[in-house]
């Protein structure tokens, strides 16, 4: 039944099972987290003079990605409907949830090397740190990460003059690791769930474009009366 459900007319597969279209979705944001990354790098500056710069350079990564995630989803979502209309499809109101997590699966193999960095370090007093890789394979909300946990240097990369000031800057700097080390569990579990922020675009823009809502459209037309709508800038639609 489910095969039957993704042919189209004679046969022809329609290429939209919540596996293909989640797929789809993970190559879309590989290539979001490149951009982000990009932009991380060249907002350092700016995120380095304190919370408004890390929370500008948030806003812009989240705003690309959630804006590509949406526009993508809608049109899943809109082809959807068509099938649905004309009796091709099953409605599947688990889709989004299920695309969703087939696009962050991959994102899991990040999740996993953070928490058993976290474990050995507890069990063994070590000092691996694995939030460096985390955060460039989560590039959409680094500057979030770095927000809830500050950087700061690493008790390895720390000078040797720094640890015989007891008492001073220099000591809070030493202990106030940015790696693994230093995060609490709470935060590991914190950073382990930020990336479910991408399963709000995928569920709305799909949901959004099944019902054919267009928030662009609400946006730059305003409905009139005899069903005829109007540019809301004076231009006749």
């Amino acid at each position: 039944m489910a095969k039957h459900q993704n042919l189209g007319p004679g046969g022809v597969p329609l290429h939209n099972t919540p596996r293909e279209q989640g797929l789809s979705l993970f190559k879309t944001l590989c290539i979001l987290n490149v951009v982000c990354v990009v932009i991380v790098f060249s907002m350092s500056g700016v995120m380095g003079m304190g919370t408004w710069g890390i929370v500008l350079t948030e806003a812009i990564c989240l705003l690309i990605t959630g804006v590509t995630l949406y526009s993508q989803s809608w049109g899943m979502g809109d082809k959807d409907a068509n099938l649905i209309q004309f009796g091709r499809y099953q409605y599947d109101r688990l889709k989004p949830l299920k695309m969703g997590l087939v696009a962050l699966a991959p994102g899991l193999v990040s999740d996993i090397i953070l928490i058993v960095c976290k474990a050995l370090n507890c069990l063994l007093f070590g000092q691996l740190d694995a939030l460096v890789l985390f955060r460039l394979m989560n590039a959409p909300v680094w500057p979030l990460i770095n927000l809830i946990h500050p950087s700061g240097l690493l008790p390895t990369e720390a000078h040797e003059e720094m640890t015989i000031m007891a008492g001073t800057a220099y000591e809070e700097v030493i202990e106030a690791s940015a790696g693994t080390p230093g995060a609490s569990w709470l935060k590991v579990i914190v950073f382990v769930l930020l990336p479910l922020v991408y399963l709000v675009f995928i569920w709305l823009g799909y949901e959004l474009g099944r019902r054919r809502f267009s928030i662009g459209n609400k946006l730059v037309y305003e409905d009139k009366e005899g069903g005829k709508s109007k540019k809301r800038f004076g231009i006749k639609r």
